[in-house]
């Protein structure tokens, strides 16, 4: 929902803010020190801080006067035992126009792109409510313990809300949002260790395995805890120990054990010496059954399997509940986001509509879809159809397959799913040569020899032409319903080691396959063995097959807290007219770095692909008339380092793949944005689709679209489970002579040409394609798992990235002109 800012910050319209950096000397081990430490600098020199500056909890700090340069100590604890020097140095001016200027396009020759006004702005905003629900001043969510769901494992899980101000042209709007989050689940530390490791006797935390106590350290490093019998402030845990009860040290000339500290101390008795123990700070040991989890403390690491799928339930909303919650939480009885009492508002002189903005959108007609044997007009606004009864465009033939089962079944089911496979591929045009292929039992834990078996006995000489050698087209593995690690291996084999497409089933899915099932598996291996599905028809659809490249780029970042892992960068282009035969290259780079390093490596690569491809057409082909280039994983500070960076570099491709200066390719680069809050939510239930979301193919290219950058919202895709997001899309070159509304439709009719489903998806198919490489690192490794933060942490260190290691183990695929990614 957003929400209009209807008086801007009035004591910045008639004089200027002043903006100053903080240095902390030493550096304050977490976050929230920093606040209590600028906390009691401004009390206590309030005749300097007078009205109160605002403060991020990092560098930065602003206030309606001049404040002097000025450096100021400070000591705390019980025993005044810790000094801190804090320096405050003046930095720059924000003046009224600077506000103002947040709404207006910049011209060229404006260099100061205004971001500290639109810091501040964020900090007035987000200060009351943060503090009010214990989270720092600067954070974009806060969440709520109120209605959490236990997702066992140590984690709850929280609802709260997101907000944040945006330039928008001519106004400045507040984005509101529900967000959700895991946290440590609060209470004592002795039960989330349990529930960590799904154990029930406290008694098992005496002697943990050394994998156990590295996961639960790995865990809770970081938490903060409080101590009971003590009003000890909340500290972080730095490690785990072993015994902690029985940890000895020295005092009063003599050996102690830390219980008989505890007993002496606290006049408690340590019921479990022998447990494991937490470290806080560097030699203080505390037994874990005296230690809470202070409430509130986000998990940044990655949610773990066995908690997701609750955690995707609690996080799923329908739009009408989702949007009662924002409006509940801004306007509601309680206003959770204080905007008529916050007092850093009211000083700022800002105000804020409750009203959620109404805006207009328009709907963009869908392609057709054409099969070999039919043409389908889909549903205004359905954004789907069926697949049933029609013939592909360009189906394969399959002769040298076979099947590798790790499930634990009867042939008779194997059977029985095969005829249902068979029949479903062979109605879609496909000619499958060896309708009976072998299938071969094998150990999950082991797959290799199984795969070996199973492709050498595809081989079957009675299907092959004269003098061909036979090579293994397709293995069809059926899994267990949890087989993460057999997945991977099979990958592995099959996309790097032997050139082999392979399409996985999983447990209990194909044992109760209907035909809608099998037509899902039917696309995808047409698919991967080379062949066309479908083709969208439609104007949008006549530009590309006229000499265009859609290239889909994305870089893949490690997950929260995975300290030694790199980035993957994906890139996938069409070859041909449809958009529907494609080569792909992947990499990876140093962690969270966002220029793709091998950007014109790769172009050079795909346009060479290109010309192969055409070349199988026509003789002589020209290089692409058009490159019609989807960015993804940009965020909004990044547009003009992409821009400076990026497209100098798909230019260089262009020049040192010897394209002719008359021939050159005329460039389109579109960056997709999927990790926004931006939601639509329709007026009423008549122009809502079925799952009440607004339908597929809803442009909205007004109200609330970027001053600085052509750019619109679509939602290509209809809505399945929850509140459907729209893709955000901002054009930072266009060189094709297509108007703003050719390219949206382009855009959204590019989402109709993905290979494994009969509905839109969410953005063009090629960006989605570069998305799922990216997700693909560890199957291109020999031992992907091993090379894991987990496995790095067992020693307890501090682990750095060694990209060339990562390098090392990386392979490429030589399936890279097929869909090996579906």
């Amino acid at each position: 929902m957003t929400v209009r800012l209807t008086q801007l910050p009035n004591r910045y319209n008639d004089a200027n803010a002043h903006c100053l950096t903080v240095e902390i000397t030493p550096d304050a081990i977490v976050k929230r020190r920093n606040y209590e430490i600028m906390d009691r600098v401004q009390l206590d020199n309030a005749a300097v801080f007078n009205p109160r500056a605002v403060y991020d909890g990092r560098k930065n700090l602003f206030c309606k006067r001049d404040i002097p340069s000025g450096s100021y100590t400070l000591t705390f604890g019980r025993k005044q035992s810790k000094t801190f020097q804090v320096l405050i140095k003046r930095v720059s001016v924000i003046s009224p126009d600077d506000v103002r200027k947040l709404t207006r396009k910049r011209t060229p020759l404006d260099l100061n792109d205004n971001a500290m006004s639109l810091n501040l702005l964020q900090l007035i905003v987000r200060q009351a409510p943060n503090m009010r629900h214990n989270f720092p001043a600067d954070a974009r969510s806060f969440y709520i313990a109120h209605n959490a769901k236990d997702l066992r494992n140590g984690l709850s899980a929280w609802r709260g809300f997101f907000q944040s101000v945006r330039p928008v042209m001519d106004r400045l709007v507040i984005n509101v949002d529900v967000s959700h989050a895991a946290v440590y689940t609060p209470g004592r530390v002795v039960d989330t260790m349990l529930a960590h490791l799904q154990l029930r006797d406290v008694r098992a935390l005496t002697d943990l395995p050394n994998p156990q106590l590295a996961q639960l350290r790995l865990f809770l490093k970081g938490v903060l805890v409080k101590p009971t019998i003590s009003k000890m402030r909340a500290r972080p845990i730095t490690d785990l120990v072993r015994e902690a009860g029985m940890q000895e040290f020295d005092k009063d000339n003599e050996r102690w054990t830390v219980a008989r500290h505890f007993e002496q101390k606290y006049n408690v008795q340590v019921r479990y010496p022998r447990m494991v123990g937490v470290r806080v700070g560097r030699t203080a040991i505390i037994p874990a059954e005296f230690l809470e989890i202070v409430p509130g403390q986000l998990y940044r690491k990655k949610i773990p399997p066995a908690c997701q799928k609750d955690f995707l339930q609690f996080s799923t909303q329908k739009p009408h509940d989702r949007l009662r919650d924002i409006q509940n939480a801004v306007s509601g009885q309680g206003q959770l986001f204080d905007y008529a009492t916050s007092d850093f508002m009211k000083e700022a002189g800002m105000k804020v509509s409750t009203n959620a903005m109404s805006i207009t959108g328009s709907v963009i007609p869908p392609p057709e879809i054409t099969y070999r044997n039919d043409q389908v007009r889909i549903g205004y606004s359905q954004g789907k159809w069926n697949v049933l009864g029609k013939q592909f465009i360009e189906p394969c033939t399959l002769r040298f397959w076979g099947v590798a089962v790790f499930d634990r079944v009867s042939d008779n089911d194997v059977k029985t799913f095969l005829t249902k496979l068979v029949g479903n591929l062979e109605r879609t045009g496909i000619t499958v040569s060896n309708r009976f292929p072998p299938f071969q039992m094998g150990n999950p834990n082991n797959p290799e020899p199984t795969l070996i078996e199973v492709g050498r006995l595809s081989m079957d000489a009675r299907f092959a032409n004269p003098g061909e050698k036979p090579h293994p087209q397709l293995i069809l593995v059926i899994l267990p319903a949890n087989a993460a690690d057999c997945r991977r291996a099979v990958k592995h084999w099959g996309d790097i080691k032997m050139r082999v497409s392979t399409q996985c089933v999983r447990s209990p899915k194909w044992l109760t396959a209907n035909d809608q099932y099998c037509n899902n598996v039917v696309l995808k291996i047409n698919a991967r063995l080379g062949g066309t599905n479908s083709v969208i028809h439609s104007d949008a659809a006549a530009f590309l097959r006229n000499g265009c490249m859609v290239v889909g780029a994305d870089v893949g970042h490690p997950g929260p807290g995975a300290a030694v892992r790199p980035s993957v960068t994906g890139l996938v282009a069409s070859v041909d007219g449809a958009v529907s035969k494609l080569t792909s290259y992947a990499n990876v780079q140093q962690a969270r770095q966002e220029i793709i390093e091998d950007l014109e490596t790769m172009m050079i690569g795909a346009l060479s692909d290109y010309l192969a491809y055409q070349r199988t057409v026509t003789p002589n082909p020209p290089p692409p008339r058009n490159v019609i280039f989807y960015r993804d994983g940009v965020s909004e500070g990044e547009f003009a380092q992409i821009a400076a960076r990026e497209i100098p570099l798909i230019r260089s491709a262009f020049v040192k793949s010897n394209i002719p200066e008359k021939f050159m390719p005329k460039l389109l680069f579109i960056v997709v944005g999927k990790r926004h809050h931006v939601r639509f939510f329709p007026k009423d239930r008549s122009q809502a689709d079925n799952s009440g979301n607004c339908p597929a193919g809803l442009l909205v290219d007004k109200h609330i679209t970027n001053p600085n950058y052509p750019d619109f919202y679509l939602q290509s895709h209809a809505g399945l489970l929850g509140t459907s997001r729209p893709g955000h899309y901002v054009i930072l070159e266009n060189e094709t002579g297509l108007n703003a509304r050719q390219v949206q439709t382009l855009t959204y009719h590019l989402c109709h040409t993905y290979a494994s489903a009969t509905r839109s998806v969410s953005i063009p198919a090629p960006v989605y394609y570069a998305d799922r490489i990216c997700s693909r690192m560890e199957f291109h490794c020999e031992d992907g798992a091993g090379l894991s933060d987990t496995a790095s942490n067992v020693t307890g260190g501090n682990a750095e990235l060694d990209l060339d290691m990562w390098k090392r183990a990386f392979k490429p695929t030589a399936l890279n002109k097929r869909m090996y990614f579906l």
